[in-house]
């Protein structure tokens, strides 16, 4: 019997639904156990957020800052072949409460020496977050062998308009009649997600003769855009110079800082919304005149390699 640990945090649903896709074909196998173990936050996260609240937890993503996190189950601390851990990026960082799992001995203990996978679900942005999460899955002794990222399929800013509809008002459906329901798509969940599944499946047994990410990345595990690429590049610079601006007013609801989180509020998707079209003619020069360049960067994070 193989023993599988899913270690997840879900606020609306939506990484649930990918977890429940993607295990299927595990969750049916007789020779497969699996444990689920869901962080919860001592202070809860809203959801929907408020405008303030949402842009507020900002500098504490980009910089790390743990929360405290409710005890695990005994279960959690038994042996387990393979840990997942699913989470959606926030601010190009790990989410709080993973990473404040990520972070606790308790957390640190359960991935040391164990074969991990990840999975993601978010609007479009996971490299940055996936780099925070290969680098403390190393701290800790644990050995990332596959990623898996569900992604939003619509445009970047088409997305950015139906995930701050999502998070600041609940709404996933098709928002102002106009712009398309916000997430990853039913057909991606219904089609793409199982085959993902019996890959891990195969994994388990042995039965793999390539490499697990390799394996994932045919399934479609990573589909990386050229002009996304360029986007968290600049915003992987750009966002600790924010956080540090912000997180100078140091009580979290002093008026100083509410104001630069205000600030803050309007000038991102601002930025994106007028960067955005940029990057994207640049996106696709770039590739053409570095090539080479491009390649490797795209292989570079389709791997599990760190740098």
């Amino acid at each position: 019997m193989k023993k599988i640990l899913v270690i997840y945090f879900s606020q609306s649903g939506q990484l649930t639904q990918a977890l429940q896709a993607t295990l299927a074909p595990l969750e049916k196998c007789n020779e497969i156990s699996i444990c689920y173990e869901q962080i919860k936050p001592k202070t809860p996260f809203p959801f929907p957020w408020t405008y303030t609240q949402f842009f507020n937890v900002f500098p504490e993503c980009v910089h790390g800052v743990a929360c405290e996190i409710e005890p695990l189950s005994t279960q959690s601390k038994e042996n387990f072949d393979l840990i997942i851990i699913a989470y959606q990026p926030w601010f190009l960082s790990v989410s709080i409460p993973i990473n404040s799992f990520l972070q606790s001995e308790e957390g640190k203990k359960i991935i040391a020496d164990k074969n991990i996978i990840t999975i993601i679900a978010c609007r479009n942005m996971w490299l940055n977050a996936q780099e925070k999460m290969k680098l403390a899955i190393k701290n800790a002794g644990g050995r990332l062998q596959g990623n898996i990222a569900f992604v939003d399929d619509a445009p970047n800013l088409v997305s950015l308009i139906t995930v701050l509809a999502f998070v600041l008002a609940g709404i996933k459906g098709r928002f102002l009649g106009l712009f398309p329901k916000f997430g990853v798509s039913a057909k991606t969940l219904g089609l793409t997600a199982p085959k993902f599944g019996e890959i891990i499946l195969r994994f388990l047994t042995g039965e793999n003769s390539v490499p697990l990410q390799q394996s994932l990345n045919e399934a479609g595990a990573h589909r990386i855009k050229s002009n996304l690429l360029l986007l968290e590049q600049r915003g992987g610079v750009l966002f600790p110079l924010y956080a540090n601006y912000i997180a100078k007013m140091e009580s979290g609801n002093s008026r100083g800082r509410l104001l630069r989180v205000r600030i803050f509020g309007i000038l991102l998707p601002t930025a994106v919304l007028f960067l955005s079209p940029i990057i994207t003619l640049i996106s696709r020069i770039a590739p053409l005149i570095w090539k080479n360049s491009f390649k490797k960067e795209v292989e570079y994070y389709s791997g599990n390699a760190l740098r």
